[in-house]
């Protein structure tokens, strides 16, 4: 049964019989009726906004939908819409409304489409309370992706001003006038981009590529790596491609390895699953398929060398204990700093099985210290990572400290939310300055986790911005957010646990301190 027969029966155009058989097929077909609900919130929204007062409703803009796409570099229309098209994915539980839903209703124009979208979001999802971002202040634009690496690159005067002397990148609009670029994503992603070219960075696993040639390499944890072109859309299930766009927006798309879901922007937009060895080609003709055309995949510059992998400065495995006595010099290349258990040697964690090999368990109360060189500075760039395993809680307790980097109330303070009447519970939460970021994965589950903080540091860095959270190897979705600057000074020292009453019960092991904004897959290297 076709969109048409559903569309015609939610609109009464149906006699009586013919609505007796969709009703039928309905109570037996879950995805029909999933397509029947999405296309109901559809027509809905369309009969609100041609109906009466619909100027009026207009105004009512959702400000959290709209504040997102500013900060995700979505101001020019040319680049908006697959940001708009994702806002949806993203809130868990609903149906996304996907951009050929629109074309079917018949909004065609770009302009109107774009305001029709906005307009949808509002209906469909109301408050700002809905995006997860609760706290008070706003989460400036962040950083989601960093050139890696480059060879004779040059970009356009305006975009040179736009990129840190590091190499990291918030979204926006980026051109290269020639050379070629290799963008690793904060999901894992890597784009390698062939100059003259000209692309939007959207998020940390999409971009808007307007004209040039591009190579993806695309992780398994970060499966769903989009690349929007003005005539096509490829979303990557696990692989590598190329594509191609011309100065007047034809795409061609070439797919090395894996699969990659294609299909037209606007007009016939139905998916076509892409297999390795095949290629697709969109052009102005909106109305036909995809056309396939030959293959030349190996005409795409694979890469332009490997990114080096950082070593830690601090790293313990939990391994070299003997007996009762934490023995672990964490010792790695600079810096060679044995734990301190804190308090009475009851305070102390014990031995115990590991994630790998041996580890450490906590009980309430205890602790340990790891003294740290002036080296260690609090608004420098970090990535800390380790195995946890917190058992499931029941009870209306606060937030477990896992984690300080740096002395109580002047560093960073890593914890999970214990209480089984918070919306976040179980997950990750950061604080600094006042500021805070939590996460949306709930880890208090009694399984190992692999978690891992990284902070990009820079002038006036903030935590809404300059932090990313990973669990087991994902980029976590922020459920809540505060805006706090960074303070600076020493850290001090790096805390294992908790003597307070916010203390931490479970299971550490393969602690890792890094000194650099590691790149992802380092991160994702260690949570395999």
């Amino acid at each position: 049964m076709d969109s048409e027969h559903i569309e015609a029966y939610i609109a009464g155009e149906l006699d009586e019989h013919a609505r007796e058989q969709i009703e039928h097929v309905l109570r037996n077909d879950r995805e029909l009726r999933e397509s029947y609900l999405h296309q109901l919130r559809i027509h809905t929204a369309l009969e609100t906004m041609m109906g009466e007062g619909a100027e009026e409703n207009r105004a009512s803009f959702d400000e959290s939908v709209m504040a997102r796409l500013r900060s995700e570099g979505a101001g020019n229309q040319s680049f908006a819409k697959s940001v708009l098209t994702e806002i949806v994915e993203e809130r868990e539980g609903i149906i996304p409304l996907r951009w050929p839903d629109l074309v079917k209703a018949g909004i065609i124009s770009a302009a109107a489409s774009i305001a029709l979208m906005f307009f949808l979001q509002s209906i469909m999802f109301g408050n700002a309370g809905h995006n997860g971002r609760s706290g008070s202040g706003n989460t400036a634009p962040g950083f989601v992706a960093r050139v890696e690496m480059s060879e004779n690159l040059k970009w356009s005067d305006t975009t040179g001003e736009k990129i840190r002397g590091d190499g990291w990148l918030a979204p926006g609009l980026i051109e290269i006038e020639s050379g070629q670029a290799k963008i690793a994503f904060n999901s894992g992603a890597t784009a390698t981009i062939e100059g003259p070219a000209v692309l939007s960075i959207e998020s940390n696993n999409r971009l808007f590529l307007k004209e040039g040639n591009l190579t993806a390499d695309v992780p398994k944890p970060a499966t769903g790596f989009t690349v929007n072109t003005p005539r096509m859309n490829a979303v990557d299930i696990g692989t590598r491609f190329g594509i191609s766009v011309a100065k007047n927006g034809d795409s061609e798309l070439h797919v090395m390895e894996g699969e990659v879901e294609a299909s037209r922007t606007r007009g016939n937009a139905v998916t076509t699953l892409v297999r390795e060895g095949i290629a697709l080609r969109a052009d102005s003709r909106t109305r036909s398929e995809l056309a396939t055309i030959p293959y030349r995949g190996e005409s795409f510059l694979l890469t332009i060398g490997e990114t080096a992998t950082p070593s830690p400065s601090l790293k313990y495995t939990f391994d070299d204990s003997n007996g009762g006595v934490i023995e672990d010099s964490g010792k790695d290349n600079a810096f060679d700093v044995p734990l301190i258990a804190t308090g009475e040697m009851g305070n102390s964690p014990r031995r115990a099985p590991g994630r790998s090999g041996g580890g450490l368990f906590f009980k309430r109360g205890d602790s340990l210290d790891v003294p740290l060189s002036r080296e260690f500075r609090l608004d420098e760039a970090f990535t800390i990572a380790f195995w946890v395993k917190i058992p499931p809680r029941i009870g209306p307790d606060g937030s477990e400290v896992l984690i300080q980097y740096g002395r109580e109330e002047l560093g960073w303070t890593f914890s999970s939310d214990r209480d089984f009447t918070s919306p976040t519970r179980g997950a990750i939460r950061v604080d600094h300055g006042g500021g805070y970021i939590v996460g949306s994965t709930d880890i208090a589950d009694g399984n190992w986790h692999h978690v891992a903080c990284r902070f990009i540091g820079g002038d006036s860095a903030d935590l809404g911005s300059h932090v990313h959270l990973f669990i087991d190897g994902h980029l976590e979705t922020i459920s809540d957010s505060r805006q706090g600057s960074i303070e600076s000074g020493r850290v001090g020292q790096f805390q294992l646990g908790n003597a307070s009453a916010n203390t931490f019960e479970g299971w550490v092991d393969e602690l890792f301190i890094f000194r650099e904004a590691v790149p992802t897959f380092v991160i994702q290297e260690l949570s395999k």
